[in-house]
């Protein structure tokens, strides 16, 4: 081959291998908010970059929900991350609102929220966050199953009974070793009175770990300054850490 003809096809693979090193680098990992919704807040902005609803037809308006719930979680995920991520919100709070006596997100239905880790799935994301109240129902646990298969790091609140045992173990169980309870601890280490435990007996085939679940600095839809505290809160900055370790 000519000498100049050689050269011009190494410049011409080195530009693109340089392009495709830029665009690894440029790419940023991908969580699944599943959650009240997420709003567009100053601090969040373009980091959001889709919404799904999967508990209303036709849907509602994107970025503006009902609940502050998703935004807090997702302020919270945004800033424990050591470098830019991008939120995909999957949107489960009913339509007709929480009933009485009880606490956002308030998902529709559990089929709803397995809906939903499904979409997740189908938008190969990086990691899914479930800051909700969850026991073991079959079809939830078997889309978290799903998803673990797919390589995808599922991260769940442990929950917020003050029990001895994670009510959600089986969908731990199902995810292991790609899937993770967290449980709450205040700013001193202390686990917070409300987290649900890991079994006394250990943690055999299921994960567990501590993050800061009281008192955390967030931010509501409207971006007003906040501190939240629960196992809902605790769970995004796993899945921060977790995505640091990619």
């Amino acid at each position: 081959m000519n000498k100049a003809i050689w050269a011009a096809v190494l410049a011409l693979i080195g530009v693109a291998l340089a392009g495709v090193g830029a665009e690894a680098e440029e790419r940023r990992p991908v969580v699944a908010v599943i959650d009240s919704g997420v709003a567009r807040t100053a601090e969040l902005g373009a980091r959001v970059i889709a919404e799904y609803d999967m508990a209303a037809s036709p849907a509602r308006p994107a970025f503006q929900p009902r609940h502050d719930h998703g935004t807090m979680v997702a302020t919270i995920l945004a800033r424990a991350a050591t470098a830019p991520v991008d939120i995909v919100s999957l949107r489960i709070d009913d339509p007709a609102g929480c009933p009485a006596g009880a606490q956002p997100p308030c998902a529709r239905s559990v089929r709803t929220v397995a809906a939903a880790i499904r979409q997740a799935t189908r938008l190969k994301v990086d990691a899914i966050n479930l800051s909700l109240a969850m026991a073991d129902h079959p079809a939830i646990t078997d889309a978290v199953r799903d998803a673990a298969k797919h390589g995808i790091t599922v991260v769940m609140a442990a929950g917020n009974d003050g029990a001895d045992h994670p009510n959600n173990l089986r969908l731990a169980k199902a995810a292991f070793p790609k899937g993770v309870l967290v449980g709450a601890v205040d700013a001193a280490g202390s686990v917070w009175t409300g987290t649900n435990r890991p079994e006394a007996t250990g943690t055999s085939g299921y994960n567990y770990s501590w993050q800061l679940g009281v008192a955390v600095p967030t931010a509501l839809a409207d971006g007003q300054e906040v501190a939240a505290t629960g196992t809902s809160f605790a769970a995004p900055i796993e899945t921060a850490r977790r995505l640091s370790l990619r």
